[in-house]
C-alpha cells in the first residue's frame, strides 16, 4: 500500500519568492509616497494660512480695527492680533520638509479689509522642486491682494481658464 505524502504549508523556497516580491512592489512604491505625503503636508499648512488670512481678514472687518496675521515657527504656523490681544494661533505644522517663504511677515487688515501692500506667500517642499520648475512636487501659494482678497493658487498651472492658476 503506497503512502500518500500531504503537503503542509509552503516550502522555503516558496515563502522566499513571495517575500522578494513584496519587497520590489513596496520599494516601488515608496517614492510616490512620499510624493504624496509632502504634497499632503503643503495643502494642509497653505490650507490653514488661508484660513487664518480670512478669519483675519472677517475680524477687521467685524471689529472695525487694524488686524494682522503673522508667520510664526519659520512660516510653519500662523496667529491673528488685534494690537497685542490674540485672536486665534495655527501651531507649528510638524512638515520637516516643507519651505515657506513670504513677500511679507505680517500682513495687516483694515477696518476695510484692505491691506497696504499685497503679499504672496509660497509653500513648497525644502528637499525637492516644484512641478512649475519641472520636480516632482506640487507647490501652493496664497495671494493677498491690496483689496484685501485672499486666494489659494497653484503656480503649475497654465491653462488659461483654469480657477487654480496664479
Amino acid at each position: 500500500m503506497p503512502q500518500h505524502r500531504r503537503n503542509h504549508g509552503f516550502t522555503l523556497v516558496e515563502l522566499m519568492v513571495g517575500l522578494a516580491l513584496s519587497i520590489f512592489l513596496l520599494l516601488l512604491a515608496i517614492p510616490s509616497a512620499t510624493v504624496y505625503i509632502v504634497d499632503t503636508k503643503i495643502r494642509s499648512a497653505a490650507q490653514a494660512y488661508y484660513d487664518g488670512a480670512q478669519l483675519a481678514r472677517a475680524e477687521a472687518l467685524r471689529r472695525n480695527a487694524f488686524v494682522a496675521i503673522g508667520l510664526t515657527d519659520n512660516g510653519r504656523g500662523w496667529q491673528v492680533t488685534v494690537g497685542d490681544t490674540l485672536i486665534a494661533s495655527k501651531a507649528e505644522e510638524s512638515a520637516t520638509a516643507l519651505a515657506v517663504e513670504a513677500d511679507q511677515e505680517t500682513v495687516t487688515f483694515d477696518s476695510l479689509g484692505r491691506t497696504p501692500e499685497a503679499n504672496t506667500v509660497d509653500f513648497k517642499p525644502s528637499n525637492a522642486g516644484c512641478m512649475a520648475d519641472s520636480g516632482p512636487q506640487r507647490c501652493l501659494r496664497v495671494l493677498i491682494s491690496q483689496g484685501g482678497q485672499v486666494r489659494m493658487c497653484d503656480p503649475s498651472i497654465s491653462a488659461d481658464g483654469d480657477n487654480r492658476k496664479c
